[in-house]
């Protein structure tokens, strides 16, 4: 379950990249910084659903703490990918990098890291209960 687990935290980290991409390079100059960042928190939000929907039953879960387990590795990998990448690749300091983390500035993405945790839960709840 835990290499199933981390190869589609990988595929989730592969398709957050891409959502980001597009946000920076193209929903910026159509819309604007604020409405392109909240345009990419709902689509970054519906893949993360859609791909845990699709691979949940390939990876197994049988029972909500598995699914824990799960939503946290998958949090993990996030976390270690955008620290990462604001950290090394953009050479953000550390203050930039929790600011993103802050929902209070317009930043989503402490929601989107709670939402992406759940996911395993949520999606093995909509499953069981069908």
């Amino acid at each position: 379950m835990l290499l199933k687990t981390f190869s589609i935290g990988l595929l989730l980290a592969f398709v957050e990249v891409v959502n980001g991409n597009i946000r920076v390079r193209v929903l910026h100059h159509l819309c604007g910084k604020k409405l392109a960042k909240k345009i990419s928190f709902f689509s970054g939000t519906t893949l993360i659903y859609a791909i845990s929907w699709f691979t949940l039953p390939w990876i197994y879960p049988a029972n909500y703490f598995d699914c824990f387990k799960i939503g946290f590795v998958w949090l993990l990998i996030m976390l270690g990918l955008d620290i990462y990448f604001g950290r090394y690749v953009f050479k953000f300091k550390w203050n930039r990098i929790i600011e993103d983390f802050n929902p209070f500035k317009g930043n989503l993405l402490s929601v989107g890291m709670f939402l992406l945790f759940l996911s395993p839960s949520i999606v093995f709840w909509i499953h069981s209960s069908n």
